[in-house]
């Protein structure tokens, strides 16, 4: 397959260089006419050679490749070609030195450079010999949703939300056993909330490197998806969202990953995000030769502005959604918001260089009406006005569910919105259950299948609102599996009296059918009929192999029995950073497993680097154990790890490098402990300079308000019962509007006592807060801030720009941020700026706490 693809790639670059000069597109001409001698200016530099992409493609359909082996040829082919930028790249360089070019970016998933130069610096490039063309850069505009998003009320569960019905998921996930469990869905987005509940569990980045999992186009530093809108968490939640009750993914069981280059601000001044994230998704870990990083899927809900010039249909980086798609991603366009009239298909949803490309989906109302569905006014319709064969012009490829759509909204909220970027990620989704059905089903395929299958609607056939019909997701998948056989079997133990191993995977070796043994250790998995290697495998066993035989319809059985050869599994060890007042005994948790018993359960702990001592940890109910470290001195230091037995006489231990890596608690002096029960009027509350004119701090026991059935003001505070009384912005009225209380016209103020923390340590702070933001307001948000200097300056403790309508801690070691002094204070500020929002907080059992060791080193301590 290698030396195919570079022969391939030998033969059509001979000669693709000549002498004569690129193309500088008449759009970008047009914007050099207004432009001045020095003024920047951002393009797209394509040049001559690229890969041969679609030949690779139809070798590697003919050769029937595998999506692993598609992806490494074809990324490698994509790479090679780049390799050719070298003299270009020298040519950049000594011209940035000279002032002419003031940036630019190497891209191989096309061969081509995003520069940022002068208009004479510009023509050098487009005067070269290895230079096709020289394009504007895009503007890229998100999909907007119809209308505001309409947050739940927080005690709503939908079950199964409306249009995962409509399009038959749900009998995927019970009656042929698909959940998308093994498949990968991308999100290019605004981003998505990582913690939603519906769907931290599974970002990829629990178990891979964050940069493979998380890309921040926009530079916030971010390590962990965040979405600073709603849109990004949204469609993801439609694609691969589940909590309880919340059944709002089309496939749950699938992982996902996510980029926020659609929150890019539109202007001249961004490199080219969509580009850059089309690269990393279509290689995230920087191997081609792996795959288990790469998306099958990829939901767009965005389009490029028509402002540029652009004649009808014409954009050359549109071969990176070709290479990408090459590479084995199926990539997902919504249609666009502007119906109901003929021709308003959005760009690149409307390409149509193929009858699958690019693939577009339009909007049904699938919640408020029985099929038929009626199609959304404002879904956009055909045909392209791109100029190609009539047979391709129909838009757009098929419908699915987009009008009172309800999925994940960020900060643990669910609600609706209507648009066909809510009908694309039902698509997405059915994607992922059909590559986990077949994992090397190639993009044509899907798409082909997807119209094959859809329920037809509208005009008989083809037309240009539903395009072939609406997506019927169970005949979608069974048609993936028409003529598979099918493999059965059963693992267990051989080390431990053939006890049932569940959890373990099954894996036919090359070809990324996975199944999965359940609580029996039985497994059941379809594939296509051919001859395979088996393999079984599970953490802390030797990992078994076997040939089988599938037969079109047939049934084989395959037993395995597995070694082991590792001690238990040790994880959730609980790791308390501090024990406020010290003397209390702190109980440490662990969640320990081995499927050849566990034998023994050790917690081993020293006081202040003294010697080693140990105690025994408790078997509780499941796999939780509990030990407990014994009553500590405050001031002192309690390093701490756990080990564990099996009955074979394996060992494990959490850290794994322990005794030499080990958790660490500190005993702590309490400083200041204030549920806010009683008055401290040390505190400052609603300061005289406040500029707010509703909502000012006070103290009191909060009444509770609601938006739309949505929590805005807390109904009791945060300290247990007895407790009632906390800090709260205004307070509202027993059954009264939430804007009475609402914080309005600038800034309320809370100020703490003034503490001594000199000759501490070390000192950490932490309260309770509660923080409504339900207009989603970008420049208000809950601000605490700390001084050392009585109040004279203060420093960040914490941001929260979104609403976080829920009682939540914030612990926050201090001794990196501030020098410890008789004259610390802490405030909260909580400021209405300039857009609208509602806005209420509320501030809840306060605690300091100090450490300072003794300077004797470890005492004579006995447990």
């Amino acid at each position: 397959m290698r030396r195919i693809a570079m022969l391939l790639f030998a033969c059509l670059s001979l000669g693709a260089l000549s002498a004569q000069a690129g193309e500088i597109h008449p759009a970008l001409a047009a914007q050099f006419a207004g432009l001045g001698a020095e003024e920047p200016l951002t393009v797209l530099v394509h040049l001559r050679t690229q890969a041969p992409i679609a030949a690779l493609d139809a070798t590697l359909k003919a050769a029937g490749a595998s999506r692993e082996t598609r992806h490494r040829e074809v990324t490698l082919a994509l790479q090679a070609a780049a390799a050719g930028q070298t003299e270009l790249l020298a040519a950049l360089a000594a011209d940035r030195a000279g002032g002419g070019v003031a940036r630019y970016t190497s891209h191989w998933i096309a061969n081509l450079v995003v520069l940022r130069a002068t208009r004479a610096a510009i023509e050098r490039v487009a005067a070269r010999a290895d230079v096709a063309l020289v394009e504007p850069n895009f503007q890229i505009e998100r999909v907007a949703p119809v209308g505001d998003w309409r947050p739940a009320s927080g005690e709503r569960e939908i079950g199964i939300a409306p249009g995962l019905v409509a399009i038959r998921a749900n009998e995927v996930w019970h009656e042929l056993g698909y959940t998308g469990r093994t498949r990968l869905v991308g999100s290019m987005d605004t981003g998505v909330d990582g913690s939603h509940p519906a769907l931290a569990a599974r970002w990829r980045g629990l178990h891979a490197p964050w940069q493979e999992c998380w890309l921040d186009a926009l530079g916030n530093g971010t390590s962990f998806p965040l979405d600073l809108d709603s849109h990004g968490t949204h469609t993801c939640g439609t694609m691969a969202g589940l909590a309880p009750n919340d059944s709002i993914g089309v496939a749950w069981g699938a992982e996902w990953i996510a980029c926020n280059a659609v929150d890019e601000a539109v202007g001249e001044e961004f490199d080219n995000d969509v580009i850059a994230a089309f690269e990393w998704f279509a290689d995230p870990d920087g191997n081609p030769a792996t795959i288990a990083d790469v998306p099958d899927v990829i939901q767009n809900s965005w389009g490029v502005g028509t402002h540029l010039g652009y004649p009808s249909c014409f954009s050359l980086w549109w071969t990176v959604i070709d290479n990408l798609e090459a590479a084995g991603v199926v990539t997902v366009w919504s249609a666009g918001n502007r119906g109901p009239n003929a021709q308003t298909i959005g760009s690149p949803a409307d390409r149509a260089t193929t009858p699958t490309n690019c693939f577009s989906v339009g909007a049904v109302d699938a919640t408020n009406f029985g099929w038929p569905y009626p199609i959304a006014d404002f879904s956009s319709r055909g045909p392209t006005t791109c100029d190609v064969p009539i047979e391709n012009a129909i838009k757009p490829e098929i419908a699915a569910p987009g009008v009172d759509v309800y999925s994940a909204l960020p900060d643990g909220l669910y609600g609706e919105n209507s648009g066909t970027s809510m009908a694309g990620p039902h698509v997405a989704g059915v994607v992922a259950l059909m590559r986990q059905a077949n994992p090397n089903l190639d993009v044509d395929a899907i798409k082909s299948i997807l119209m094959a299958t859809a329920l037809d609607e509208g005009d008989a056939g083809e037309d240009n609102s539903y395009g072939h019909g609406f997506i019927d997701a169970y005949a979608a998948v069974s048609q993936v599996i028409a003529g598979f056989g099918e493999v059965t079997g059963q693992v267990t133990n051989a080390s431990w009296g053939g006890v049932p191993l569940p959890g373990a995977t099954l894996e036919l070796v090359g070809y990324g059918w996975q199944y999965f043994t359940d609580a029996s250790g039985h497994f059941t998995g379809r594939a296509a009929p051919g001859s395979y290697t088996l393999r079984a495998s599970l953490a802390g066993f030797a990992p078994l192999e076997a040939p089988v035989t599938i037969t079109a319809g047939g049934s084989v059985t395959q037993d395995f029995a597995l070694t082991d050869v590792a001690g238990p599994a040790i994880s959730e060890v609980s790791r308390p950073v501090t024990l406020a007042g010290g003397g209390l005994p702190a109980p440490i948790t662990a969640t320990i497993l081995d499927y050849s018993t566990v034998a023994a359960a050790t917690l081993h702990f020293r006081l202040d680097g003294g010697a080693w001592s140990s105690a025994p940890m408790a078997w509780q109910a499941g796999d939780s154990y509990a030990g407990q470290l014994p009553a500590l001195p405050a001031n002192t230091a309690v390093d701490y790890y756990v080990a564990a037995t099996d009955g074979l006489g394996f060992a494990a231990q959490d850290p794994a490098g322990a005794p030499g890596e080990f958790y660490t608690l500190l005993a702590t002096e309490l400083v200041y402990d204030y549920a806010c029960e009683t008055p401290d009027f040390q505190w400052r509350v609603g300061l005289l300079s406040d500029t707010a004119t509703n909502g000012r701090w006070v103290r009191a026991d909060p009444v509770g308000t609601f938006l739309s059935g949505v929590p805005v003001q807390p109904e009791d505070d945060h300290t247990p019962a007895p407790g009632t009384i906390c800090f709260v912005t205004g307070n509202g009225v027993p059954g009264g509007s939430a804007f009475a209380a609402n914080v309005d016209g600038g800034c309320t103020t809370l100020v703490s006592p003034t503490f001594d923390l000199s000759g501490t340590q070390r000192a950490f702070v932490s309260y309770w807060r509660w923080f409504a933001n339900l207009l989603i307001s970008a420049d208000d948000q809950f601000a605490a801030d700390i001084s050392s200097d009585g109040g004279a300056t203060w420093l960040p403790l914490e941001r929260l720009p979104r609403n976080r309508n829920r009682w939540e801690q914030a612990f926050i070691d201090l001794e990196p941020l501030i020098p410890f002094t008789n004259q610390v204070q802490v405030r909260f500020q909580i400021c209405d700026l300039n857009l609208p929002s509602l806005l209420e907080a509320a501030v809840d059992d306060f605690r300091l706490e100090s450490y300072t060791p003794s300077s004797t080193g470890a005492p004579d301590w006995q447990p």
